[in-house]
This record gives C-alpha cells, sequence and structure tokens, in this order.
C-alpha cells in the first residue's frame, strides 16, 4: 500500500512539475526571461506561488529545467533514429523531420531552448555549473547528426565539408523556424506536419550532393519534396 501510494504521489508530482514548465516556457516566450517572474507563473497557472517554489527554489532554476525538458524530448526522439537501420541519407532525413515536428508541434518549450540559454543567464556567475550542463545537453544532441552527416560525407553522398561545419547551416534552416513559425488559431495538425516535410526537405536539398540520388528519391519521409 505505501508503495503504491508513493507512485502515485509521484504521478501527480510529476504532473504539477510539467504543467508549470509548460506554463512558464509559454511566459518565457512570450515575455522573455527579464519580464517573466514566478508570480507570472502561478498566476498563469490558477495557482499560488508555492506551488511553484515548492518544486523550484528560483526563476534560474525554472528557465534550466525547461531548457532539460526540451532538450531531453528531443534527444529520446532523435536518437533512436540515429541510432538505427538504414543509410545516411534515410536517417538524417528522418532525424531533421522529427526534430522539425517537435519544434513545430511543442512550440514554447523548443523556442526556449533553441534561442534562450546564453542571451539570459550567461553573467549570472552561480548558473555556469548548470549551465555547462544544458551546453553539455546540446553538444551531445547536435552530435549525433554531426555523426550521420560524417557518414555520409564519407559515402559521397553529402557535400563535401568537415561534418561538424556542415551541421551547422543544416541545423539553422530548422530551428530558425522558431523565430517565424506561430501556428494560426485555425491551422490544422496537417498543415503543421506539411511545414516540417518542406522545412526537412528544404534542408536535406542543402547537404546532399546529388538531391537525384536514389536513396534520396527512396527516402520515405521526403522523397516526394525532393527536386
Amino acid at each position: 500500500m505505501a508503495t503504491e501510494q508513493r507512485t502515485v504521489a509521484e504521478a501527480v508530482s510529476n504532473d504539477s512539475r510539467e504543467e508549470i514548465l509548460q506554463a512558464a516556457a509559454e511566459l518565457f516566450m512570450e515575455f522573455g526571461y527579464a519580464a517573466t517572474s514566478i508570480d507570472a507563473v502561478a498566476q498563469r497557472l490558477g495557482a499560488t506561488k508555492g506551488r511553484i517554489y515548492h518544486h523550484y527554489r528560483s526563476k534560474a532554476d525554472l528557465f534550466f529545467d525547461v531548457q532539460i525538458a526540451a532538450m531531453s524530448r528531443l534527444d529520446e526522439e532523435v536518437e533512436p533514429i540515429a541510432r538505427g537501420p538504414g543509410g545516411p541519407i534515410e536517417r538524417l532525413a528522418a532525424m531533421a523531420l522529427r526534430h522539425t515536428q517537435i519544434l513545430l508541434t511543442e512550440l514554447p518549450m523548443q523556442k526556449v531552448a533553441v534561442q534562450g540559454l546564453e542571451r539570459h543567464l550567461l553573467g549570472a556567475s552561480s548558473a555556469v555549473k548548470r549551465l555547462r550542463s544544458v551546453v553539455k545537453m546540446r553538444d551531445d544532441y547536435e552530435e549525433l547528426f554531426v555523426e550521420v552527416i560524417d557518414e555520409g560525407v564519407r559515402a559521397g553522398l553529402f557535400v563535401d565539408l568537415p561534418p561538424k561545419l556542415a551541421t551547422k547551416p543544416f541545423f539553422g534552416a530548422l530551428n530558425w523556424a522558431t523565430v517565424w513559425f506561430s501556428q494560426r488559431r485555425l491551422q490544422s495538425a496537417e498543415a503543421v506536419d506539411d511545414i516540417a516535410h518542406a522545412l526537412a526537405a528544404f534542408a536535406m536539398r542543402g547537404i546532399l550532393k546529388d538531391t537525384n540520388h536514389e536513396a534520396a528519391r527512396k527516402a520515405a519521409l521526403l522523397g516526394e519534396h525532393l527536386g
């Protein structure tokens, strides 16, 4: 019985934390780090400040947890694709698509992660250790793409650039969506997914040495968009 009660309590606590993170991400996205307060997060939730402080000691802790949650979400979805079967074109296309789908459908969390960290917190010396941990998460995630791109470069499928260099504009094409994209009220999930496909295909066109390569045409998720 005690174990069951702990399990239920942990589930409730996790749900509460996720609600707080979502509300905080929306506010950080709308108003920026400096203009967002614990009071504002509590107000957005219709809760007391005590509920927030039960999980987080400070706004900086909350901000970092948004970063970590966003990066963890990407990593858990994309790493299995990177490590999975298929050639580098097929895997990179699928990775780009899943990355972009998450950006567009979970925009507040991902926008904070893509645009946020250094801009708001580099001046806070107490945050350096956590800053480094989040930057390492980002670097490790980016390395998944570097490894697949390196495989494609070695196979003569991708442009002849150092893989780390090629990864930067590839990510830039995808992540820029966090700057300009805002889902319209009546925009369907299918329409958003079409945008994700188009952006992933655009990034792939930029890195492929030959868009008419058979492997590119056979890439299940992007073949119809390449040309």
